[in-house]
């Protein structure tokens, strides 16, 4: 299950926001639950060595932090300029003109660029097709 979020921003562009399962949240929230009380108790307390025990506790922390953000930051954005993938650090603009079509299969969907390769789309998947084509001002086809 993904999130999915269509809007009408400001000025008539419309936009769908699809994110990661909600599941990946939830396992932030499990991560932040378990390991949170261990690192804030190895930084507080200092049981080993000292400050080792504080970098520890700091790196302990990463897991669920990471978790968090990528949860939060990772999908895909489609708008009337073009489609734009997000990492957790990194995002891609595909704009319309250079996507030739897209090929759905069982890893989800993939766009086709003008230069025939393939960029998925993790987490769209082929259901959302109809309303990222409407988005985008293009038609359905079949092939």
């Amino acid at each position: 299950m993904t999130s999915i979020e269509a809007s009408k921003a400001r000025g008539g562009n419309r936009r769908l926001r699809v994110r990661r399962s909600a599941t990946i949240t939830g396992a932030a929230f499990v991560a932040w639950l378990t390991v949170g009380p261990l690192a804030f108790a190895l930084m507080a307390e200092q049981p080993l060595w000292g400050a080792f025990s504080a970098v520890v506790g700091a790196a302990l922390l990463l897991a669920p932090v990471g978790i968090s953000m990528w949860a939060w930051r990772s999908g895909v954005d489609v708008t009337t300029e073009g489609i734009t993938l997000r990492g957790m650090f990194s995002s891609r603009l595909i704009e319309w003109h250079h996507i030739d079509g897209f090929a759905t299969g069982d890893e989800g969907v993939a766009a086709i660029l003008d230069d025939q390769s393939q960029v998925p789309l993790a987490p769209l998947k082929p259901e959302n097709l109809p309303k990222v084509l409407e988005i985008g001002g293009q038609e359905l086809r079949e092939a």
